[in-house]
């Protein structure tokens, strides 16, 4: 037998031959898509294609005779009742295919116990997993029922083709045996099956065994807005809370500065975030806080070791920069030396001999020193000495010593390696600097900041608890659960909180014969746990899938660390063969299997990606070694090769990446350059092309240059489930069920594909219950809802098509509105989807599969969300369009017919482009999560900044410091493996595109060269700041890498022997930028053009003639002035207050009352010492005339207006002739006034010159002969003296400008009111 692994066929067709040379060929049908194209494998590997109808008569042209066969192996065909026969001439024979998988063959059938399957990209992992699947149900000796396999993937797309396809092969083998009935009941058995994702498979675990927990029977899952809204309110009850520890609030202080808890709110929700992928995280808790609690025990936490390690690290490769450079300083010195004897007169010679061996010898003595210095440096970092190495490194932290390199010389190099020499110092320099930043302190500063740092984060890890409490308390109240609480729930469901399996585990556990994970690599410590409960006590019903290279969702809180330990202690299986069944009683053992032929993509591009991730990825850098069993294998040769294309770009401008990317798809498909179709080639198309980008910030650039070159586009945008144009008919028809009187959601349910309507169908409803509404004898028809109108010609007694047509969907509707006030909603959608056949309409549309996967997952938040009825589901799909999601975005599809597809590489897995481009390579890795207040990590606890006491800024601990170098790394690790995603997408050609640097001085070629040829090469990856710097590494010493080389500087850096061939090409403007002069070049001083100087002194002499005017504003807003002159007053938040209210509330209320208030009335009650009812009736009747909101007028304070009223303010108030309220004013007014009233003493030039002035005072009181201004303030906590300094410059301006406006009257007073030292203050 031969692999037929890759070609997807599902028999084959065994013709023979009795000539020697054509002993055996099997033909390779799929019957889905034959007679298409056919491929035959011939004895001798010939690998032929043939089309056509007639394929039996082309092969009896070839092959005429025929061999014996086994009967039992014929599928169709006469049999004559023999156990053999030899076929007939040219007859052809449809035989069973036992598909042969090569390795897949023994994942296949161990049964040795638990087997790891690390599965490369293109491998066929999902055929290996339905293929062990359909084997378990059909094994002879040992069959499995189909529902006691648990097989988990990691999104539901997933499992429906999964069980589809496990489906399929059942079929088939009961077609092939049709009196099988197991084979039946297996397919039946199928359908009730455990494929789901772990969530799902945990909730239906919640409903079935809710008893066993404090959860209600009737919960339901939770949809993204109501979670969001629970957990805002959770979180401000639980700042409320915390707020009264005054530790807490030392350490929102450390990141708030006492201006607002933000950074406070969202450290206990990241904080949370994270501990819920984990088990018992309650215990985690306990354990990240309790290395802060052992006093003096900074030596013996993980930080310590980290940070020495990591130190070390970068003291080995700057010790081998420093040496490099060292090592060309004796070749430069002697070439120097030989051209100083060049010198025209002997004592020239020896004046540049000597220049030269002063400036070698000053450089190779600080090579030498740097060298031995880093030297120290390591070997006491690897010794564990923090104490010397930080006294060691504290006088050039203090500036004491200088730093280690060439910095300082006089006098500068000029050999052949002056640049190799001076990047490689300059780089090991750096390599020193950020040595200093990883030993922070001394182990006594330490001690300190533990001191320091314990109460705070003890409080924090309370506010946690706190908040996790209550946001469970509000979810439990609503009968709520989410997504992580269905795991949390099903662990305490399994295990005790001690780690020993339950009593219902083992019940449950006897469910289930095997437990099988796809995509194992994206587990969490939480999931992983679960599996561990689900398999057997020994665990050797498990089997594992997945690929660690892959691993890609670290945000969603996957942990590749679970499969790294697995994959590096678990033995290979023996022999790389299957395993038999362990005898009765005897567990199995755990084993593990590489599958690395690769059968997506072609030769050479699997010789690209190897090349590229060997000089790459490691344990560090991607968590794994790039060698045997994760290198690819081609799993497909043929004589079509493909091709891998690196361009080097002039810039990192997204419009730069766009236009060449647009410029070169439009060049293939102009040419017509081939792409594999089947085993023969075709020209390539817009739709084999996918553009692949880190982020979808500049998916605009990339469609405007593709649309500009006429090239049609698609840009998966991962649009929000309730934003699909084929989700959005739903919504509007659930809303017109809830509410039928919503005349956009009625039309957009008319309109949309479920009834048919046209524009101009509803324009006709529109016209007919106008035409209905005159006939009832109304001579000017009312405007009426389409609702109405649909009413109107239901009820009109016509029988037209049109009528019969809208009288259909009324009934259709109104059986709908009927059904959701009983039904749950998942039902209500089957109804809908059965009535309107929408889910068919929708798999004929263009992308159909994801399109009715869309409204599957539709449908199942619905069931979710839907359990209060129609109205309950309708503010529920409001509430997650407001949060932006459902919790399911859209399926992502693969081609587009006729398009270009731009899609992030998140997105991307999974699917499979003939061409692959990957741009936006420079884009810098997104490193948010290191900067974050607090940084946690499952392994080392947790690390915080702290401030200083009574200084500004904050700094980091040495944990801290730690944590965010293991997030950096771990960061950079799973931007490696989403590289790796990214090109092994490509099936025939990938192309890369790369800036040749990121900025026009920046040398990354040379600062690369210089690395790889000192042997630190992982130092440098791990240094890299996005794709860019990772390509332009491993591309330097490919053999094709020769220009590259030439713009590094350094063309003795040998390339890697490697059978990879790519085409490496510099655009023609990135060359030009590439060559600029060197910095270190003596240039020549040009002669002084005088006239030009001259010139260029009385250009830059000129004087703007109005620039005086630059000191004088345009407009002024009188409250400016108030904020400027006023120092800021942090208040304690609203929560915190004693009366509850905040100034600003107070504030407000006074303000609306006074505006309003009858003041002859309050005047009439002071005189009859009424004030106390007079001044509640006046509020009430602000708020029943809607003068003053309820809301507002709630906070009055009755005591304060009554102050009011008694007051000299009042009095001067009921003495006036007329009193102005809120009077609003804008005038103009010179500069000067303005400035002067603004309390500047020196006046612009340009005092004159006027100025907009804008505001509003609160009273004008006008008198026969004069005005007096009187302003009422609501500020606490002011001495009269604050209120002048404060008030003083706007009550003047109020009063220039308001002589102005009622002149020639006066202001003759102005006052300032204060309602809380309850008096009036002159100004």
């Amino acid at each position: 037998m031969f692999d037929t692994e890759g070609f997807g066929c599902d028999y084959c067709v065994y013709i023979c031959s009795d000539k020697e040379e054509f002993p055996a060929v099997f033909f390779l049908l799929t019957l889905d898509h034959a007679p298409h194209r056919l491929v035959i494998i011939a004895a001798a590997g010939v690998f032929i294609a043939v089309g056509g109808d007639d394929e039996q008569g082309l092969f009896r042209h070839i092959l005429p005779a025929g061999v014996l066969v086994d009967v039992a192996d014929v599928v169709d065909g006469p049999t004559h009742g023999v156990q053999q026969r030899r076929a007939a001439p040219g007859e052809i024979l449809l035989l069973r295919h036992e598909r042969h998988l090569g390795k897949g063959q023994a994942v296949v059938d161990d049964r040795g116990g638990a087997l790891l399957v690390s599965a490369a990209a293109g491998s066929g992992k999902t055929a290996v997993l339905t293929e062990r699947a359909v084997r378990l149900i059909t094994d002879p000796e040992h069959p499995v029922d189909a529902d006691r396999l648990l097989i988990v993937t990691f999104t539901n797309a997933a499992a429906a083709e999964l069980r589809a396809r496990i489906g399929q092969a059942l079929l088939k083998r009961s077609q092939a045996e049709p009196g099988n009935g197991a084979l039946r009941r297996q397919r039946m058995l199928l359908q009730r099956a455990p494929i789901c994702t772990i969530d799902a498979f945990c909730l239906d675990l919640l409903r079935k065994h809710f008893q066993a927990l404090d959860i209600p029977p009737d919960f339901s899952p939770a949809d993204p807005g109501s979670v969001e809204l629970l957990r805002a309110s959770a979180l401000s009850e639980t700042l409320e809370n915390a707020y009264r520890d005054p530790d807490f609030c030392a350490f929102a202080d450390l990141y708030g500065k006492g201006r607002t808890d933000r950074a406070a709110g969202e450290t206990i929700l990241h904080v949370y975030d994270f501990l819920r992928a984990l088990p018992d995280y309650d215990k985690k808790l306990d354990e990240f806080l309790a290395p802060w609690q052992e006093k003096n025990g900074f030596a013996a936490a993980c930080w310590h070791d980290l940070l020495l390690a990591e130190a070390a690290r970068s003291a080995r490769a700057a010790g081998e920069l420093f040496r490099a450079a060292l090592a060309d300083c004796p070749g430069d010195r002697e070439q120097e030396l030989a051209d100083a004897e060049e010198k025209k007169t002997p004592s020239a010679r020896e004046k540049a001999k000597n220049a030269v061996l002063e400036k070698y010898t000053d450089a190779q003595e600080r090579l030498d020193k740097a060298a031995a210095l880093l030297g120290r440096v390591e070997q006491l970092a690897v010794a564990g000495e923090w104490t010397p190495l930080y006294d060691l490194l504290t006088p050039y932290v203090l500036g004491m010593e200088e730093l280690p390199g060439l910095k300082g010389m006089k006098k500068r190099l000029n050999g052949e390696h002056k640049k190799v020499i001076r990047t490689r110092a300059d780089e090991g320099a750096a390599l020193f600097a950020q040595i200093l930043e990883l030993i922070p302190c001394s182990e006594e500063e330490a001690e300190a900041d533990r001191r320091a740092a314990e109460p705070r984060l003890r409080a924090l890890f309370a506010a946690v608890r706190d908040f996790d409490a209550r946001f469970s308390a509000k979810k439990r109240d609503r009968k709520l659960l989410e997504f992580s609480d269905f795991e949390h729930q099903a662990l305490r469901l399994l295990r005790d909180p001690d780690g020993t399996p339950t009593a219902l585990c083992g019940v449950i556990r006897q469910n289930y014969a095997a437990v099988m994970v796809d995509e194992y690599q994206d587990t969490n410590a939480l999931q992983d746990a679960l599996y561990r409960c689900l398999a057997s006590p020994a665990g050797d019903d498990l089997f594992l899938v997945g690929d660690l290279k892959q691993s890609i969702y670290r945000f969603r809180q996957a942990d590749p660390s679970i499969f790294r330990e697995k994959l590096d202690s678990w033995p290979a299986l023996p022999g790389g063969t299957a395993r038999p069944r362990p005898a009765e009683g005897t567990p199995g053992t755990d084993a593990m299997l590489a599958l690395d032929a690769n059968f997506r993509s072609a030769p050479q591009v699997v010789e690209g990606i190897n090349f590229l991730f060997e000089r790459l990825m490691s344990p560090e850098l991607g968590d794994t070694a790039y060698g045997d069993g994760q290198r690819l294998v081609c799993g497909a040769p043929g004589e079509y090769t493909g091709s891998v294309e690196a361009h080097f770009l002039p810039d990192d401008a997204a419009e730069t990446d766009a236009g060449w990317i647009a410029r070169r798809i439009e060049e293939m498909v102009q040419s017509g350059e081939p792409v594999r179709d089947g085993s023969a080639t075709r020209p390539v198309q817009y739709e084999d092309c996918c553009i692949l980008l880190a982020a979808r910030n500049d998916f605009p650039a990339y469609v405007e240059a593709l649309t500009a070159r006429g090239i049609p586009v698609y840009a998966d945008a991962r649009e929000n489930l309730l934003d699909a144009p084929h989700i959005r008919p739903l919504i509007a028809l659930l809303k017109v069920i809830d509410n039928p009187a919503q005349d956009i959601y009625l039309a957009a349910a008319m309109l949309g594909p479920l009834f048919g309507f046209t524009d101009d169908d509803l324009v006709r409803l529109r016209a007919r219950a106008e035409e209905i509404q005159k006939q009832q004898g109304e001579n000017a028809p009312q405007r009426i809802s389409l609702y109405g109108a649909l009413l109107l010609t239901v009820n009109s007694g016509e029988d037209t098509p049109f009528t019969g047509k809208v009288r259909a969907f009324y009934a259709r509707l109104t059986e709908l509105r009927r059904m959701a006030r009983s039904a749950p909603a998942e039902q209500l959608l089957e109804e809908i989807f059965a009535s309107t056949g929408y889910l068919a309409a929708l798999g004929v549309m263009e992308n159909g599969a994801r399109r009715r996967e869309d409204a599957r997952r539709f449908a199942s938040f619905c069931a979710g969300a839907g359990s209060g009825g129609i109205s309950a589901l309708v503010r529920a799909i409001d509430a997650a369009a407001q949060a932006g999601s459902t919790g399911q975005d859209t399926v992502p599809s693969g081609v587009h017919p006729g398009c270009v597809s731009i899609m992030t590489i998140h997105r991307s897995k999974g699917l499979q482009f003939p061409v692959v481009f990957v741009g936006d390579t420079a884009r810098k890795f997104n490193a948010s999560d290191i900067r974050q207040p607090v940084l946690v990590h499952r392994s080392y606890g947790a690390g915080l900044r702290l401030r200083p006491e009574n200084g500004e800024g904050a700094y980091k601990t040495a944990a801290y410091t730690a944590l965010a170098a293991v997030h950096a790394r771990e960061l950079r690790s799973e931007q490696m493996r989403l590289l790796y995603v990214a090109l092994t997408r490509a099936q025939d050609k990938l192309i890369l595109t790369v800036p040749l640097s990121s900025g026009k001085t920046a040398k990354p070629f040379a600062k690369a060269a210089a690395f790889l040829a000192a042997g630190a090469g992982a130092t440098l990856h791990q240094q890299a700041n996005s794709f860019a710097d990772w390509l332009r590494a491993a591309l330097l010493v490919h053999p094709d890498g020769g220009v590259l080389r030439q713009l590094s500087g350094n063309r003795e850096l040998l390339f890697v022997q490697t059978e990879s061939v790519m085409a490496i090409r510099v655009c023609d403007d990135a060359v030009q930028l590439a060559e600029e002069p060197d910095a270190d070049t003596e240039n020549e001083v040009p002669e002084t053009d005088l006239a030009l100087v001259e010139k260029l002194r009385q250009g830059f002499a000129w004087q703007y003639p109005a620039a005086a005017l630059a000191q004088v504003p345009a407009k002024v807003s009188v409250t400016s002035i108030v904020h400027k002159a006023e120092q800021t007053t942090l208040e304690r938040p609203g929560f915190l207050s004693k009366d509850g209210l905040t100034a600003a509330e107070m504030g407000t209320a006074l303000h609306a009352f006074l505006e309003h208030a009858d003041f002859a009335q309050l005047a009439a009650a002071k005189a009859a010492g009424t004030l106390d009812e007079a001044i509640p009736a006046e509020r009430d009747r602000q708020v029943a005339l809607q003068l003053t909101a309820p809301e507002i007028a709630e906070k009055l304070d009755a005591v304060c207006i009554r102050r009011f009223v008694e007051s000299e303010a009042f009095a001067k108030i009921c003495a006036a002739e007329q009193v102005l309220r809120e009077l609003p004013f804008i005038t103009a007014l010179p500069a000067g006034a303005v400035l002067a009233a603004q309390g500047h003493e020196a006046l612009p030039a340009a005092a004159d010159a006027q100025v907009l002035v804008q505001g509003i005072a609160d009273l004008v009181l006008v008198y026969p002969d004069h005005l007096e201004l009187l302003d009422y303030k609501t500020d606490r906590r002011k001495a009269e003296s604050d209120f002048l300094r404060a008030y003083r410059a706007q009550l003047n301006l109020y009063a220039i400008a308001i002589e102005k406006r009622f002149a020639p009257k006066k202001v003759t007073y102005k006052g300032i009111y204060s309602f809380a030292l309850g008096k009036l203050i002159e100004a």
